[in-house]
């Protein structure tokens, strides 16, 4: 498969789909016992996935959020871990697209470009708040040291670079950009979390580490670009989300062609149980209004370019929001859901149905909810702006004046 040759969307997102019963048939077994997708990967590496935002100039396919989207929710199908590990490079590929310019830039997408794998480190130990980073980068003669510690590294343990969130010597927050094999990267395979056990998850040292000026990502005020790479990398949440409902979805589907009437229905097989056959339907719903609004919102951001108005980036980032919300509802529904199609029987391990519900109540926690109905509802009404990044508070006015 030559991946120089695949140019089209929808081409790329039928070979995507062509690897998911491979992935699929392996979910259970690395779920119970961590093994990683590791050919996995390595059949995405080969169609080039994670260089699909790559232009094409630093060979990539060139290929919008629209089709990452879409190939993300269809590997969290079939496997909700697999599905997880992409989110934090695509989010770091938006940044360096639309944040990098000149040596910067060519480096760094011509890496991407080139098969390389970005993994995160962001969070941090003793339950700090979020942007309240320990880890700290300073200057030393014409680069940087990074020192610090963090926790849920998605994807760094078979990342090449890791993108650290840190605080420079004035307290201001920068992003770093740093290989597993330099001298003092350590990654620590100790993630043990109820769900999405295989996600190449980790603790992350980083001590006396050399970044050279190209591995310092710049901060940028451009708030189309900030809420671009926001949205991005919630909507990539979001598809995780809606993946794992149509993953469970299509397990309850199965089990309701085995399982008999419910108790009181007076069915012996499920198609004459009409209540069940509605819970079926509603299942269904759930994950087809949260994938068609998914599907939705990645269209409008692919859309957003270098011309696009604040207000128009700021509306888009909160149908991505809406669309994290009605996903993550769906995910918790559909994967508990399954179990009330199948009946006692499908709680049974070695069915391993209980990995989608654990890889949902998991990873909604990741970018919880919370807050952004209240957010969408200021936006409606006052046309208060949430904070990019934490999605809710401090709310500005378009023009960044506090609100």
């Amino acid at each position: 498969m030559t991946a120089g040759v695949v140019l089209d969307g929808d081409v790329f997102l039928s070979r995507v789909d062509d690897l998911l019963a491979q992935v699929r048939t392996g979910a259970q077994r690395r779920d119970a016992h961590r093994v990683y997708a590791l050919d996995e990967i390595r059949a995405l590496r080969e169609l080039n996935f994670w260089a699909v935002t790559v232009p094409r100039a630093h060979g990539g396919l060139g290929l919008g959020p629209d089709v990452v989207v879409r190939a993300v929710l269809a590997l969290a199908s079939a496997d909700g871990s697999l599905g997880q590990i992409p989110q934090n490079h695509f989010m770091t590929v938006e940044r360096l697209r639309l944040t990098t310019v000149g040596d910067q830039r060519e480096h760094w997408l011509a890496t991407v470009g080139a098969g390389a794998i970005l993994g995160n480190a962001n969070a941090e130990p003793e339950e700090r708040h979020p942007g309240d980073h320990g880890t700290r980068v300073r200057r030393a003669g014409s680069g940087w040291v990074l020192d610090g510690r963090k926790v849920y590294a998605t994807g760094s343990l078979l990342a090449d670079h890791i993108a650290v969130a840190a605080r420079d010597e004035d307290g201001a927050p920068r992003t770093v950009l740093v290989g597993t094999a330099d001298a003092g990267v350590v990654v620590h395979d100790d993630w043990h979390g109820l769900g999405q056990r295989t996600t190449a998850s980790g603790t992350a040292e980083f001590s006396g580490v050399a970044v050279p000026a190209l591995g310092m990502l710049p901060a940028t005020a451009d708030q189309v670009a900030n809420y671009r790479v926001s949205a991005l990398g919630q909507l990539l949440h979001a598809a995780i989300d809606s993946g794992i409902a149509a993953g469970a979805l299509t397990e309850a589907v199965e089990l309701a062609g085995r399982a008999h009437g419910g108790r009181g229905s007076g069915a012996r097989v499920f198609a004459d149980d009409h209540l069940g056959v509605a819970a079926l339907g509603e299942l269904h719903i759930s994950v087809l209004g949260a994938r068609r609004l998914v599907e939705a919102a990645a269209d409008r951001l692919t859309a957003a370019d270098e011309h696009s108005t604040p207000a128009d980036v700021v509306d888009i980032f909160y149908e991505v929001a809406a669309a994290k919300v009605v996903s993550t509802r769906a995910a918790l529904a559909v994967t508990s859901g399954l179990f009330d199609i199948g009946g006692t029987s499908s709680t049974r391990p070695a069915l391993g149905l209980d990995r989608y519900w654990r890889d949902a109540r998991t990873h909604t926690l990741h970018d919880s909810v919370r807050w952004k109905p209240y957010a969408v509802g200021r936006w409606l009404l006052d046309r208060a702006v949430a904070d990019p990044w934490s999605i809710g508070h401090p709310f500005s006015d378009l023009d960044g004046s506090p609100k």
